[in-house]
């Protein structure tokens, strides 16, 4: 019985130095051996003794809430800005690879910009990799604003999904777009 209750005082300590939870007035013993409290306002962090274990610990201060983050798209740097000139000109000269890799240079520098994903993803119809076009013109989606970008990226989405032989979705990517243009989409 003795043994059990060395064992479970030692699980309690050790479970205390496991949280580092901060206790406060815990006596200090002194070198004549007579047990003192702290100084007023000290905060000791350590295991806690095991007759502390049933009070109830102090309330942690409320956090007011955070308001959300909300980055940049980033489409108006001058670097995003000249690689996706640089892209669009690759694409008029037939230089497809060149224009992915610019684009994908300016994805990496504005993470965020709907127009840099939809030009990516037109590339990668152009590349023949239907499904990385579906993938980059969703991820487009996430960030565009209008429903006439919304609607170019159903358009997008279903030519992706033509490639890959999936008419039936291809003509539910269209209904998207066209419902986008009308005015009459739900989401």
């Amino acid at each position: 019985m003795r043994n059990l209750r060395h064992l479970l005082t030692a699980a309690l300590l050790l479970l205390g130095a496991c949280t580092q939870q901060p206790v406060r007035n815990i006596p200090v013993v002194t070198g004549s051996g007579t047990p003192t409290p702290p100084p007023a306002g000290t905060e000791i962090i350590g295991p806690l003794p095991p007759d502390s274990m049933t009070s109830e610990a102090p309330a942690a201060p409320a956090r007011p809430p955070q308001p959300a983050r909300q980055l940049a798209d980033g489409s108006h740097l001058p670097a995003v800005k000249g690689l996706v000139a640089s892209a669009d000109r690759a694409l008029a000269k037939g230089e497809v690879d060149l224009a992915a890799v610019n684009l994908e240079r300016a994805q990496r520098l504005a993470p965020q910009s709907a127009l840099v994903y939809q030009k990516l993803a037109r590339v990668r119809l152009k590349q023949s990799r239907p499904a990385e076009a579906e993938q980059l013109a969703r991820k487009a989606l996430a960030y565009a604003t209008g429903p006439v970008q919304q609607a170019e990226l159903w358009r997008l989405i279903a030519g992706a999904r033509r490639q890959r032989g999936q008419q039936a979705a291809a003509q539910e990517a269209e209904a998207k777009a066209v419902a986008l243009e009308t005015g009459t989409a739900g989401g």
